[in-house]
């Protein structure tokens, strides 16, 4: 996407984030999920999905796809391009309308942005579905450190998180 940018801008970044987004890494991701609930040793009744960034956008489209899915957990969902790319806004705000699994939405207040946590939220509330936002303080000094929070933040969200998935996995 950095590559797309330097020789095309934004919108070509944006353009080719989408594509990847719902094609090549939506379709790697389905097969590791396919994988994980056919090992004898998981219950494929009770699988939960975590994202972070990029990572956290793919969690959301995936759990608009995979109706059976616990929970998601996303930190930072495009918190670097929520802001830059309105067509990855409405996709993903178009995708919680499917979503039925009970969703945690994560940011650290210096994440480059918290914007589409706040949206995602209201839209979740709107709709009446399970979830939860925590934005937590910010950590470290940059917007950077900030969308770090899974790595830099780990003591300071990790409480949280296995609640949640304590609560909503034990079902």
């Amino acid at each position: 996407m950095n590559s797309e940018f330097a020789a095309h801008g934004q919108e070509a970044r944006n353009t080719l984030q989408l594509q990847l987004l719902q094609d090549r890494e939506m379709s790697d991701a389905l097969s590791g999920l396919s994988f994980l609930r056919a090992l004898p040793e998981v219950d494929a009744r009770r699988v939960a999905v975590i994202g972070h960034s990029f990572g956290g956008s793919l969690t959301l489209l995936m759990a608009e796809r995979e109706p059976d899915l616990r929970a998601v957990v996303i930190f930072s969902a495009a918190g670097y391009s929520w802001d830059l790319s309105p067509e990855l806004r409405a996709r993903l705000l178009a995708a919680v309308e499917h979503i039925r699994m009970p969703v945690f939405l994560i940011h650290a207040a210096n994440d480059y942005s918290v914007a589409p946590g706040k949206a995602l939220d209201a839209r979740l509330q709107q709709l009446g579905r399970p979830h939860l936002l925590k934005i937590y303080p910010p950590i470290g000094k940059t917007a950077e450190d900030g969308h770090a929070f899974p790595l830099l933040g780990v003591p300071i969200w990790e409480p949280d998180v296995f609640a949640f998935l304590d609560e909503h996995m034990h079902r």
